[in-house]
């Protein structure tokens, strides 16, 4: 994405003024394009496993995403106790 330029929506601070019509534009066409759910397949989602693989060796052949720190903890446990048939 070199050159793509980003506008961080999440700091907390207005950094462009309240409700500027310019950062509103950007915004709503931004939401317009983003998908922020994986429930629902969405065909980035397949280009940046796809991606992710590419610089994977080829052992790692598996992409799993998930929305939290907790989830993720989740799913390594369930995988480790599924690989080592063992919960200890």
């Amino acid at each position: 994405d070199a050159g793509a330029a980003f506008l961080d929506t999440r700091n907390n601070v207005a950094h462009l003024g309240h409700q500027h019509p310019a950062v509103v534009a950007a915004v709503q066409a931004q939401v317009a394009e983003l998908n922020t759910n994986t429930r629902y397949l969405h065909p980035n989602l397949v280009l940046l496993a796809e991606r992710l693989l590419a610089t994977l060796p080829s052992p790692l052949a598996k992409v799993f995403f998930v929305n939290s720190g907790s989830e993720a903890n989740d799913l390594a446990l369930r995988l480790a106790w599924t690989h080592t048939r063992n919960r200890d």
